[in-house]
């Protein structure tokens, strides 16, 4: 059971996993053995003086390739809501053995609690995403941002930060971003690169007031596009991200309510490097290796869908689970499934 630290307050301190619980947890992402630090004095020794550095990139890493982005409880099930409890988190991506993941907001609090709990320095703010993005379905350098809809880690280690998502899904960060303007790194091989850089927003009333943005963009001469911006001096609390995963678990406007949305990177045989990503959309499935297409599949009924989910994405749906999606707008048709005839 999560839990704060003896002695330490809700003041200095957020929930904790155990040190089963953490165990469990590199059970999950297949974590290898020189990274299996154990949890407790020896992994916060790791994070502060040895190789802090290199276990946050490999736990993203693992947990990116293991542990999907997923919003299929807001359609395949009985309740159709999020939760963002770190027990319920733990129990629905670990303990339910059935290959589930997160998306946005939960999947960043899960994290959060697991770096927290091996010793890590963690802040978690709010973002606001371009939208302009999602609704034109292309990169561009134009922007419009919404409210407080994402969330993100800073993780400080000796005394450098890093920005660690592992809740935005294909085209997000797959490393620790250096919390430093203008210094684009390597996120997806070949050509995948990412920066933060300070700039004001368009919808600012005060042009005068920056936040920090953080940028994509494909090979050297690409253009850069943003994702999304976020304030690092600004106090979230728990409660705040209750309040916006309410919104975009239940609101109209928000697209994950009327999408299915799934999607895990690939990591080489080495372990050691991204080098794809598969993702199932609605009714269609593509797989990208190294920046190209390898494999498009279209869905044409919820069996083919279902199948898809194992097959490609990991999710095992039990019979209530499939049934949850009966009469919602983004069930397909029931007859048979010819998938992989």
């Amino acid at each position: 059971m999560a839990h704060l630290p003896k002695g330490q307050s809700v003041r200095d301190a957020r929930y904790r996993f155990s040190s089963a619980q953490i165990r469990q947890y590199y059970e999950r992402i297949d974590l290898p053995t020189k990274y299996r630090y154990e949890p407790g004095e020896f992994s916060k020794e790791v994070v502060k003086q040895r190789d802090g550095h290199g276990f946050l990139n490999a736990l993203q890493r693992h947990t990116l390739a293991h542990v999907p982005f997923e919003n299929l409880e807001l359609h395949y099930s009985s309740h159709h809501s999020c939760s963002v409890n770190a027990d319920n988190l733990f129990e629905r991506i670990v303990g339910s053995g059935k290959g589930r993941g997160a998306y946005c907001i939960a999947s960043n609090i899960f994290f959060g609690t697991i770096l927290r709990s091996l010793g890590y320095h963690v802040m978690s703010v709010g973002a606001r995403i371009n939208t302009y993005n999602q609704h034109n379905g292309e990169d561009s350098t134009n922007a419009c941002f919404g409210g407080w809809s994402h969330m993100i880690n800073i993780v400080t280690i000796r005394g450098e930060r890093f920005v660690v998502d592992v809740g935005f899904g294909v085209g997000g960060p797959t490393i620790p971003i250096p919390l430093k303007e203008d210094e684009e790194v390597l996120s997806l091989p070949p050509n995948g690169y990412i920066r933060v850089r300070k700039g004001a927003i368009p919808e600012a009333e005060h042009p005068n007031i920056k936040m920090w943005i953080l940028e994509r963009r494909s090979g050297q001469d690409g253009t850069w596009t943003p994702l999304y911006c976020f304030e690092d001096s600004i106090c979230f609390l728990p409660p705040d991200f209750e309040v916006m995963t309410y919104w975009t678990s239940t609101s109209r406007k928000s697209f994950y309510t009327y999408r299915i949305i799934t999607s895990k990177y690939i990591i080489d045989e080495a372990k050691e490097v991204v080098i794809g990503d598969v993702a199932l959309y609605d009714d269609h499935v593509v797989r990208r290796i190294r920046g190209r297409p390898d494999q498009e599949i279209e869905l044409k009924t919820e069996g083919d869908r279902v199948e898809a989910l194992e097959k490609f994405i990991g999710i095992r749906l039990t019979d209530a689970e499939k049934a949850g999606i009966t009469g919602m707008v983004t069930e397909l048709p029931l007859e048979d499934s010819e998938f992989g005839e």
